[in-house]
Order: C-alpha cells, then sequence, then structure tokens
C-alpha cells in the first residue's frame, strides 16, 4: 500500500504495524509517549531518555505564548453557554501554535513540537469540559505521569490503577491513509496548512463510523451499568441489541480485532463484565467487538461523558496523524514536483481522444 511507511495493516497476517513494527508489541513493551515519539521520528527512545525530554517539554511549555493564548481563549467561550464540548475543545485546539523559541534542537524541530501538542492535548478536553474556571497545566515529570493525568481528565473518577499507556498505545493506529481521518490530515498537509487546522480536520472528519463509533458504545454501557454491576449479562446483551447497528462491533477490514483480545488479556479482571458481554453478543449476532468496544468500556467503567469518547480517542490516534502530517507536508502539494505535474498532463488530452 502507498504510503504505509507510517502505519499500516496486514490483512494475511491480520496485524498492525506502527513504522513496520508489530503494534501489540509496541503496547506492551513500552509507554504510549515512547510508542508517540517513535511514531513521529522512527527512533524509539529509553524510557530515561522519554521521561527527560517529557519533563523539558512540560516546563518550556508553562510561559509559552501558547499557554497565555489558549488560558485567554478559555475565558471568552466561558461567556458562550451554548457551544458543545467538541465545539469547545475544537476552537481551543485551533490556539495550539509552538512557538519557535520553545525548539531548543533544531535537528529534531518539528518532532519537538508535536510531542507539545500531544502533551497539551489533555489540557484542552480538561478546559472544554469545565466552562467557568481554569485548571492549571501540570508540570509532567515523566510518561507515568502523563498517561495518569490524562485519565484525570476524562472524568473525577479516581482509581488510577489501570494501564491506561498500553491501551492508549493499542489505539495509535494501524490503518494508514485508508482511514478518513488520516487522509483529511495528508490532504490539509498538502496544502501546506498549519498543523493545527489539519488536526481540526480530522476531527471533524469522525463520525458514527470511525473514531466517533466509542462515543456511542459508551453512551450504551453506560446505560447498562445496572445490569453489568448485578452480572445480568443476558437483559444487558438484550439491551444493548435493541438496534442494528451494534457499535463496537464488526469491522469493514478486521473480521477479528486483535487489539480486543490483548486488551481484555490483559486487563480482563478490572473488566471481566464487559469481557463476558462482548462473548455474548458475539455468540449472538456474529460480529467480533472492535476497537471502539475496547475504550467505551473502559471509558464507562470511569464514568466519562459519552460526548468526551471522540476526545479520548483522538488524543490516542493524533501522534500517528501528526506523523502523517509531517510526511505530506514535506513531500511536493500534488506528490509530483512542477515539472513531472506538467509532463504528466500533457498526455491528458490524448487519452481522452
Amino acid at each position: 500500500m502507498e504510503n504505509n511507511s507510517i502505519d499500516y495493516y496486514d490483512i494475511e497476517k491480520n496485524t498492525l504495524y506502527i513504522r513496520h513494527h508489530d503494534l501489540l508489541t509496541l503496547a506492551k513493551n513500552y509507554h504510549f509517549l515512547q510508542n508517540a515519539w517513535f511514531s513521529l521520528s522512527g527512533n524509539m527512545l529509553s524510557i530515561e531518555e522519554m521521561d527527560s525530554l517529557v519533563m523539558k517539554s512540560s516546563v518550556a511549555l508553562q510561559n509559552s505564548i501558547c499557554m497565555v493564548q489558549l488560558q485567554k481563549m478559555h475565558q471568552m467561550l466561558s461567556y458562550n453557554k451554548e457551544l458543545s464540548l467538541l465545539e469547545r475543545f475544537i476552537i481551543l485546539l485551533m490556539q495550539v501554535e509552538i512557538d519557535k523559541p520553545l525548539l531548543a534542537e533544531p535537528l529534531v524541530a518539528e518532532e519537538q513540537s508535536d510531542l507539545m501538542v500531544i502533551l497539551l492535548l489533555p489540557w484542552l478536553i480538561e478546559l472544554a469540559r469545565h466552562k467557568e474556571y481554569i485548571t492549571p497545566f501540570p508540570q509532567l515529570e515523566n510518561c507515568h505521569s502523563f498517561s495518569q493525568w490524562f485519565l484525570t481528565t476524562l472524568s473525577e473518577y479516581t482509581d488510577n490503577t489501570i494501564d491506561i499507556s498500553f491501551i492508549m498505545s493499542l489505539l495509535l493506529g494501524g490503518f494508514g491513509i485508508v482511514t478518513p481521518t488520516t487522509a483529511v490530515v495528508r490532504f490539509i498537509a498538502s496544502t501546506k496548512n498549519r498543523v493545527n487546522y489539519a488536526l481540526i480536520g480530522a476531527l471533524c472528519a469522525a463520525g458514527p463510523s470511525h473514531l466517533g463509533a466509542c462515543q456511542f458504545v459508551t453512551k450504551r454501557l453506560n446505560a447498562l451499568s445496572p445490569h453489568l454491576k448485578r452480572g445480568d449479562i443476558e437483559s444487558a446483551m438484550n439491551e444493548y441489541c435493541v438496534t442494528k447497528p451494534y457499535p463496537g462491533f464488526g469491522h469493514p477490514v478486521m473480521s477479528h480485532d486483535i487489539r480486543v483480545d490483548s486488551f481484555f488479556s490483559q486487563c480482563g479482571d478490572t473488566f471481566a463484565p464487559y469481557k463476558t458481554l462482548a462473548k455474548t453478543i458475539t455468540a449472538y449476532c456474529g460480529l467480533n467487538a472492535n476497537v471502539d468496544y475496547l475504550l467505551g468500556s473502559v471509558l464507562s467503567q470511569r464514568q466519562v461523558n459519552p460526548d468526551i469518547a471522540v476526545l479520548a480517542f483522538f488524543v490516542c490516534r493524533t501522534p500517528t496523524l501528526l506523523s502523517h502530517y509531517r510526511q505530506r507536508f514535506n513531500e511536493h502539494a500534488f506528490g509530483m514536483s512542477s515539472k513531472e505535474l506538467r509532463e504528466k498532463y500533457k498526455e491528458v488530452p490524448k487519452h481522452w481522444l
């Protein structure tokens, strides 16, 4: 497949890859931010190196122009009570532009800039959730502090015992340019537009069949919480499957989503009712649970508002989107030089005839 150097899916092996490395192996062995950096740069840093980079980037962001702009915009948004959470997040995302003085190492300026965008995203969720007051951007000391903070930005749920880094890495990517969000990012990059506009375009491309499906899963699972708590799986299955399509089940490419197996294998004790429900629904309809059900289970267990679900998925997918943006941005606008284009389109009238 064209442009599969960043992420792609091997249908014969039923395996997802990030830069030619098995996604499941990356998720099991490295922190999400290590995998994010690997997606951005092609280099895997040790956890100590990544911790240091996260801390330095966090300190640099504290007093940046971007931070000031975000705080001002949040204050302005507090006067508009009609904006949805998603609309507030998008407006805040429009202010995210990393100023060059923050980037100390010119040779990796793009990767550093993109890492800072990733570090800011959970804060944007928190700002979008809280209309009336500004929660401070934390001084992140390491990778672990980032992933645990990400959990707290989604809801007030206080149990942080799950390994969210592993789950975030499972959502990192894997299907390359065939996915709508990636296609939009690459198209906008080809116009040489700014990275925040490309990310906004990708977020707007998320719908019930892509990225946004986890919102419907979360909503349905939230409604079934009483059934799941008392272990009434049969009743939960009947409620879940009351209308088609069943969100979180089936996939246009993967008949069996290996990310779900990996998730329940590692986190099955914590999410036992969701695992049992998934197996029951599969037995009923023949469709396997997909990654939207995976994330919906996590968010429902943590009592997250379904409107936040697409933003949670978006944060996890952003490193791959940024990688595609950089790759496409650094190429010719039409994928060819002007000379090559002119030669190609000289032949167009002849073909018409």
